[in-house]
């Protein structure tokens, strides 16, 4: 049996207090310095989750051009997801066209919005002028033109009568600015070219000018627009009716090719066509000119006497008239 020690025991028991007591002085100091540790820890992961959680959110470009009285754009960087904002114009809200994108205009509250955006979004946003306020647009068909766009009435159309000044024509169709582009119903002219195929100065000019100067006197809801005489060898699929050149501004023109082709095409009728056809503002090649004959866009000589339809432009308020012919429209 191993013989009891006190003074070895005693010796441990002294060594075993400055043992635990030196390891609390040292608890004492890496307790606190972990705890700061952890903090520090806790800050950098809380700061990285925010930013973690803020590059996950892409940001999208939403522009929106606005075509009508006053033609703006809209312009905004958005996070992913709902989008919600309030456009305000004067006019009456007339189409919303993306290209890119999805977007919504409600026109009783005019907000502009998207149940999400995802991507950049690229809308026309397009308001005519309250003057044409009281037109049905749904049935209308959308195109650009100079000044925005543009809504036109098929050939086949039968409400787009509007009387002015006693005299009957029809809408041919909505400009882009809002106002309205009218031809003269009732076929009571006539001319040809001329020397030549070139509109400017050519007997075609004269006859719509001539017609213009004995019916009106400076009547203020007339206005001066571009008319298109390019000289068209083909004319291609009519995608919009800009015009980049070969146009004029003035108070009386007569259609052109293009606008003939879009308002007749698929048609096999149109109430812009007459017995013998009508003389159009283009040449064709060289030598001669577009006409409309028997519905179909066809060739003549410049030295060919055909029909001549005066279109003009007005700017005015319809304020009564359904556009049938029993009841069309009136202006202000």
């Amino acid at each position: 049996m191993k013989k009891f020690d006190p003074e070895k025991e005693l010796l441990k028991v002294q060594n075993n207090k400055q043992s635990f007591f030196n390891s609390s002085k040292l608890s004492n100091i890496y307790v606190p310095l972990l705890v700061i540790a952890c903090g520090i820890l806790s800050i950098v992961g809380v700061t990285f989750s925010i930013k973690l959680t803020t590059d996950s959110v892409d940001t999208y470009k939403i522009k929106v051009d606005i075509l009508g009285t006053e033609n703006s754009v809209y312009e905004k960087n958005v996070s992913e997801g709902a989008f919600r904002d309030t456009i305000k114009t004067s006019g009456t809200f007339g189409s919303i066209t993306c290209t890119s994108g999805n977007l919504t205009y409600d026109a009783l509250t005019s907000t502009l919005s998207s149940v999400y955006v995802n991507e950049d979004t690229y809308c026309i946003l397009s308001f005519v002028d309250d003057g044409a306020k009281n037109i049905s647009f749904n049935e209308l068909l959308k195109i650009n033109d100079n000044t925005g766009v543009s809504y036109y009435y098929k050939g086949d159309a039968n409400n787009n009568y509007i009387k002015i000044n006693d005299t009957l024509f029809r809408i041919v169709r909505i400009n882009g600015d809002g106002s309205l582009r009218l031809i003269l119903n009732d076929v009571i002219l006539s001319s040809n070219y001329g020397s030549n195929n070139n509109y400017i100065n050519s007997n075609l000019q004269a006859t719509l000018n001539n017609w213009f100067n004995s019916t009106f006197n400076n009547e203020s809801y007339l206005k001066a627009t571009d008319f298109d005489y390019t000289n068209y060898d083909i004319v291609d699929e009519v995608d919009n009716l800009i015009n980049m050149e070969g146009y004029y501004v003035n108070y009386v023109g007569t259609l052109s090719v293009k606008e003939v082709s879009i308002i007749t095409k698929d048609l096999t009728y149109s109430y812009l066509d007459t017995a013998n056809g009508i003389l159009l503002m283009n040449g064709n090649g060289p030598d001669n000119v577009w006409t409309l004959k028997k519905n179909s866009l066809t060739s003549s000589s410049i030295n060919d006497i055909l029909n001549v339809r005066p279109v003009i432009c007005v700017d005015a308020t319809i304020t009564s008239g359904d556009g049938t012919l029993e009841d069309p429209y009136l202006i202000s």
